[in-house]
């Protein structure tokens, strides 16, 4: 269970919880009085990023006094990127485009940003200094070329700050630095933005400092192949030139890097700004759509732990003139969705770090294999609206509510093959997912499940051998334990109220063929299977279909989940289970049938963290059941 209760998932309840603290306790001045109201969110968002960058600082001047390198207490440390020193470097380069917004919206005073983010820059990329960020290999992909961008952008933002503070030969470490971030192709997935947008910054520099220079022509190709990952007009891009891969990269690469690279360059290429533009907004359309009532996402896919980079997009395509939603409505989609991840505990107050799993509770395995105690700032370039002026409408229009709060909706996203569905009335989003597959274990558990919920949050595991069983299919080995889910999604059609998709599991010598469909129902879904099992004995092997992981007690008080068996299944069950996203422990109900040649599964599921009164939703269970089964 989450620390104080979840806090009920209510962003205020974060600050009311934090003042009760600081108070010792008292609920008031007097006895009797009432705690006195929370601040407003705006002051709450604000206050936790000045909590979070004082923890930066503070954790960046205990690992030395060059501002070029940081690591926090009981933090991963990978051998990605790390300096001369051998000191880390992820944590300073993801935190740098937040702080340069920062300086950059005339926000600065109390800070000295601009003093620790030019001392970064001068030792970092000093070859001399013991924390030189060592240039980037060539023959293969770096990681410094990635972190390349976000130095280029925020050295951009701050260019009248930080350069006249430089000598000349110091930028001149600078641009070579950047410039051999860019030596190696990378144009194989999302990396090929990183150094178009490196580029498109040094081009700029140029402009008044001849130590930046770049290469036009290398910034084109990047752009042409991340374009042939375009999924027709959609704004979804597949992340990757093979297989299916759609997820939050969407945000956090595809259209928050284009955004930069526009703002950069864009005029100077009209019509390719022109095409990735109007793919964008079609993306920012349904975009809110992915938001819950208490102000999180749905969360599926890799890469979690950038939390709120879901947002930057979104304030980038805002400053832009891009952002096809009112001002209101992208404050109040901004504003809860970073206090929601506040009141889940995702910032370690003690630590001053944004914690690399997506709670306290939340299972490690939410990260890949990639992911150090730098990688979760990732999420800070969603900062970028400090640049928005006090008096722009985006801080003084009136909030507007979520889409998820005005009513139910269905929506079929073909082309990444996500099918959404929100429900007003408990403010729960679930998606669909009838295409993308990726069957590493370190990733398997994001994108192999039935539906992704807002409130029931997936399970994961890294074990290869023993697959999460919540929200999915799986052949189960009923001696070993030994599980296995899907693999790649051979066939897919989707409508607004259901998916149908085509897919194998194999478990040892065994084999299943399975066609799925599912439709939504509101919160009840009908799930039915069409099983051919072949390739081996069938003995002690069954199928079994779970539900959504959840925790009893508070953290849903009116949550209610109930499972009805159709055809086929043979025993229903509820069994204990660990790796959620956001509470380790769980319980998934699930349905089980011994392994046949042929079986046809159906089944009848409500899930629901706001539920209907328990005799409504037998009520409406037996209307459905009725018509179903027909």
């Amino acid at each position: 269970m989450y620390r104080r209760e979840f806090l009920s998932l209510v962003p205020a309840a974060a600050a009311a919880a934090q003042s009760k603290k600081k108070s010792g306790g008292k609920t008031g001045g007097k006895k009797g009085e009432a705690p006195p109201p929370p601040p407003p969110p705006e002051t709450q968002v604000r206050n936790l990023f000045l909590d979070i960058t004082r923890g930066y600082l503070k954790n960046a001047a205990r690992t030395s006094a060059s501002m070029a390198v940081v690591e926090y207490p009981n933090a991963t440390i990978t051998r990605n990127f790390l300096a001369k020193s051998g000191l880390s470097v992820t944590g300073v380069t993801r935190m740098m485009p937040a702080m340069a917004a920062w300086i950059a919206g005339g926000r600065e005073p109390g800070l000295e940003l601009t003093a620790a983010m030019t001392n970064a820059f001068r030792n970092g990329c000093n070859p001399e200094h013991p924390d030189y960020w060592q240039a980037a290999k060539t023959g293969g992909s770096d990681q410094r070329q990635v972190e390349s961008s976000i130095v280029a952008w925020s050295l951009w933002l701050l260019r009248d700050k930080v350069l006249p503070a430089l000598t000349e030969g110091e930028r001149r470490n600078v641009a070579a630095w950047l410039d051999g971030c860019t030596k190696q192709p990378v144009r194989g997935n999302n990396w090929a933005l990183f150094t178009a947008v490196n580029h498109a910054a040094r081009l700029r520099l140029s402009e008044k400092w001849p130590e930046f220079q770049a290469d036009p022509q290398f910034m084109l190709d990047d752009m042409k192949v991340i374009e042939s990952m375009a999924t027709g007009d959609s704004g979804w891009y597949n992340d990757g030139l093979t297989g299916a891969a759609y997820d939050y990269y969407n945000s956090w690469v595809f259209a928050s890097h284009f955004l930069y690279w526009n703002e950069l360059v864009g005029s100077r290429y009209p019509e390719i700004s022109k095409r990735f533009s109007e793919r964008l907004t079609k993306y920012l359309e349904t975009a809110p759509m992915f938001f819950a009532g208490h102000g999180g996402h749905v969360l599926f896919g890799r890469s979690l732990i950038y939390r709120w980079g879901v947002l930057t997009p979104l304030v980038l395509a805002y400053q832009q003139k891009l952002w096809p939603h009112s001002p209101g409505l992208l404050r109040r989609i901004v504003q809860q969705n970073i206090l929601y991840h506040a009141a889940i505990g995702g910032f370690d107050a003690e630590a001053g770090k944004l914690r690399e799993t997506y709670t306290p509770e939340g299972s490690p395995a939410i990260k890949e294999s990639y992911i150090d105690g730098g990688h979760p700032y990732w999420g800070m370039q969603a900062f970028a609206f400090w640049r928005i002026a006090d008096d722009d409408p985006f801080w003084t229009a009136p909030e507007e509510p979520l889409p998820i709060e005005k009513s139910d909706y269905g929506i079929a996203l073909v082309e990444p093959g996500l099918l959404l569905a929100g429900r007003r009335s408990s403010g729960q989003v679930r998606v669909f997912n009838a295409k993308s597959t990726k069957p590493d274990p370190h990733y398997r558990d994001k994108y192999n499940k039935l539906e992704y919920s807002s409130h029931f949050c997936f399970a994961a595991t890294h074990d290869p051998a023993h697959a999460t069983i919540d929200n999915v299919l799986a052949l189960r080995n009923t001696s070993t334990g030994e599980t296995a889910v899907r693999g790649e999604i051979t066939s897919s059609e989707m409508d607004t109220e259901k998916i149908e998709i085509e897919y194998a599991i194999k478990l040892g010598a065994v084999t299943a063929q399975v066609r799925t469909q599912i439709q939504h129902l509101g919160e009840f879904e009908a799930r039915v299977h069409n099983v051919q099992c072949s390739g081996g004995s069938l003995e002690g092997i069954e199928l079994v279909e779970g539900g959504s992981a959840f925790s009893p007690g508070p953290v849903y008080p009116d949550a209610h989940l109930k499972t009805w068996s159709m055809k086929g299944w043979v025993k229903s069950d509820k069994e204990e289970a660990t790796g959620s996203v956001l509470f380790a422990r769980h319980q998934v109900q699930t349905l089980t049938a011994p392994a046949q040649p042929k079986l046809y599964l159906a089944s009848l599921r409500y899930q629901s963290p706001k539920a209907m009164p328990k005799d409504k939703v037998d009520g409406e269970a037996a209307q459905l059941l009725d018509r179903l089964r027909v």
